[in-house]
C-alpha cells in the first residue's frame, strides 16, 4: 500500500481521460500534492480468484488512476528494458517539441543495431512522424534522430534522460542510450516502468499514437515513404488494449508494457519484463483484473 500511495505522489494530477482538452505537455512543476485529494474509485478485490502463474521475471498490475499495486512480482529488481526505454526518449520529445517541427536527420543511421524503418541521412520528417516511427516500430534510428534533434548530441539526450529519471524519482532506472540496447548500466523495474508509462500515458499525443496498429510516414518533401507495423500484437485482441510497448534484447528477453480498459472504462497497466510467453502472460494479468476487482 505504501509504495503505491507513493507512486500516486509522484504522478499527482494524471487525469482518468488524458485526452481532455488541455492535458497535453505538462509541466511536471505544475503537479501538486493537493490534486491528491481527489477522489478516485478504489479497486477492491470481489473474489478470491487466483492470481495467473506469470513467469516473467518481474510483473506488476497497476491501477491507472489511483496507482494502487493488484500484482506484483519482483517490481523492486533492476533489469534490463530494452526498447522499452523509448518511453522515456518520447517523454522528452512530447515535453519540449511540438509535433509538427521538422527533423533534419543530421547523421547516417544505417548502421544503427535492432529494428530500423531506414531513415537516410538529411531526411526531414515531421517530429510526429518520427514518434510513429519510435513507438510503433521501435525502430533505433528513429531514436537517434530524435535525441541527436534535440540535444545536439545523443549523449547529451542520455543525460537528460536520466535527470528526467531522477525528476520522475525513478530510483530503479539509469539509461545509456535512448534505443534500449543492452548495456551495462542500462536497467530500469517493473515499478518504475509503470510508473513511467503511467506519466506518458496522461499524454494524448503518446496515447494516441501507442494505439496504432499501422502506420504510414513520408520525409516532407515526398521523396520517401516508410510503411511499418506496430509490435503489439495485443492491439487486435478481445481485451480493449490501448498501448503501450514491446521490447526485446537478449539480455531483457521478451517484455512488454499495456494498459487495458475494462467496460466500466476503469484502466490498468501490465508490466512483464522477460518473459517466456509475454502476449499471453499480458492477457493473464489484466483479464484476471477484469474478473477479480471491481471500482
Amino acid at each position: 500500500m505504501l509504495r503505491s500511495l507513493l507512486g500516486l505522489i509522484l504522478l499527482a494530477s494524471m487525469s482518468s481521460d488524458p485526452l481532455a482538452e488541455g492535458q497535453y505537455q505538462v509541466d511536471p512543476g505544475d503537479f501538486q500534492p493537493a490534486s491528491l485529494l481527489e477522489l478516485s474509485p478504489i479497486p477492491k478485490l470481489k473474489s478470491e480468484a487466483i492470481a495467473p502463474e506469470i513467469g516473467a521475471k518481474a510483473a506488476i498490475l497497476m491501477d491507472y488512476d489511483t496507482g494502487l499495486i493488484l500484482y506484483e512480482k519482483n517490481i523492486d529488481e533492476p533489469m534490463a528494458m530494452a526498447s522499452l526505454t523509448k518511453i522515456m526518449t518520447a517523454i522528452i520529445i512530447l515535453e519540449n517539441h511540438a509535433l509538427d517541427e521538422v527533423v533534419t536527420v543530421g547523421s547516417d543511421f544505417s548502421g544503427v543495431l535492432g529494428v530500423k524503418i531506414w531513415i537516410r541521412q538529411h531526411e526531414q520528417l515531421y517530429v510526429e512522424d518520427l514518434l510513429k516511427a519510435l513507438l510503433i516500430r521501435s525502430a533505433g534510428d528513429a531514436a537517434m534522430a530524435l535525441a541527436e534533434y534535440h540535444s545536439g548530441s545523443v549523449e547529451a539526450f542520455v543525460k537528460e534522460m536520466n535527470e528526467r529519471a531522477r525528476e520522475l524519482n525513478l530510483v530503479g532506472t539509469r539509461f545509456k542510450n535512448p534505443i534500449g540496447l543492452d548495456a551495462e548500466g542500462q536497467h530500469s523495474t517493473a515499478f518504475d516502468l509503470a510508473i513511467m508509462s503511467k506519466y506518458a500515458m496522461h499524454m494524448p499525443e503518446f496515447r494516441a499514437i501507442v494505439q496504432l496498429e499501422e502506420a504510414s510516414i513520408e520525409s516532407v518533401d515526398g521523396k520517401f515513404d516508410h510503411y511499418f507495423k506496430s509490435t503489439n500484437k495485443l492491439l487486435d485482441s478481445y481485451l480493449n488494449i490501448l498501448g503501450v510497448k514491446t521490447g526485446t534484447t537478449d539480455a531483457a528477453g521478451e517484455s512488454l508494457i499495456n494498459l487495458a480498459r475494462n467496460e466500466v472504462g476503469r484502466e490498468v497497466i501490465a508490466v512483464l519484463l522477460n518473459s517466456p510467453n509475454r502476449f499471453q502472460e499480458n492477457k493473464s494479468m489484466i483479464d484476471w483484473a477484469f474478473r477479480s476487482y471491481v471500482w
